[in-house]
């Protein structure tokens, strides 16, 4: 039986899909025992609770799907009505907008990805801290050398943003894209600087993926856009990322495992913004 890295509870937004969907798969696999998800995709819930329970883990979370619309304040009112405890949060949710370059975009459709990508992540960030700065501070679980150690590897929360390499690099025709992820990684920064420290020992990080196989980066059959295969092959592994392979990141970034990083941009692309 693998290790457990992550026990607690967990909640996943953007929960239905890509993404958000392996996330949920990893941390069941990792030990969670309660998993909140939401997406505004219901029967995409649905389909990650099923996939989830087609494991036959030894341990299954208990499940509590909440479809609805994080970009809606009345909705993220009533997702935290319904979680008492949380001790991870990975906040998935977010959309890609349109490729236009800034003088053809509109103020709707600026308010509609912004109101997602950004603001609507910032207030479940905002519910999350709420709910972990109630938690005691829990010791690290796994091996050290002293008592002393666990408890200063301990944490009482730990906040995942899903970002994008297009937040740390530009691209051409999705400024207003580019620039919700990357206000994301500075939200992320100076959220770490307030609750990482004592008392509150709340670890904030953000993943920024490269170009991932999802159903959003296909084209209706299936095939990958001559757009996307110019970004795949500027990245040194010339692959799209699994969602596994993001999920996989955000857990280590939730465990103490990585007890020691806070405020950072884990960049998950194949090596895209290196070349």
């Amino acid at each position: 039986m693998a290790h457990k890295r992550v026990e607690g509870a967990a909640l996943v937004t953007g929960a239905g899909s890509g993404i958000g969907h392996a996330v949920c798969v990893a941390l069941s696999v990792s030990g969670v025992n309660t998993l909140y998800t939401t997406d505004i995709n219901a029967s995409g819930l649905e389909a990650t609770e099923t996939a989830i329970l087609n494991l036959k883990l030894p341990s299954p979370p208990t499940i509590k799907s909440i479809p609805g619309d994080i970009a809606s304040p009345e909705f993220i009112t009533e997702l935290f009505s319904q979680i008492s405890f949380l001790d991870y949060a990975i906040n998935c949710a977010g959309v890609l907008g349109e490729n236009k370059p800034t003088a053809e975009v509109s103020l709707g459709e600026f308010d509609r990805l912004n109101s997602i990508n950004y603001r609507g992540l910032w207030m479940c960030v905002k519910e999350e801290l709420k709910l972990m700065l109630k938690n005691d501070l829990r010791p690290y679980p796994s091996f050290t050398l002293s008592e002393q150690e666990a408890r200063i590897r301990g944490q009482r929360g730990s906040i995942v943003n899903i970002a994008s390499q297009l937040g740390i690099v530009g691209k051409t025709q999705a400024s207003i894209y580019t620039a919700s992820k990357a206000a994301v990684l500075s939200m992320t920064r100076s959220d770490a600087i307030d609750y990482s420290k004592p008392p509150h020992h709340i670890r904030i990080n953000s993943v920024c993926p490269g170009i991932i196989a999802t159903p959003m980066t296909s084209d209706e059959n299936g095939e990958v856009s001559e757009r996307l295969k110019n970004a795949i092959n500027i990245a040194p592994m010339e692959r799209m990322g699994l969602p596994s392979e993001i999920a996989d990141t955000a857990v280590f970034l939730c465990s103490g495992e990585s007890s020691f990083i806070t405020g950072h941009g884990l960049v998950a692309d194949g090596g895209y913004v290196i070349n």
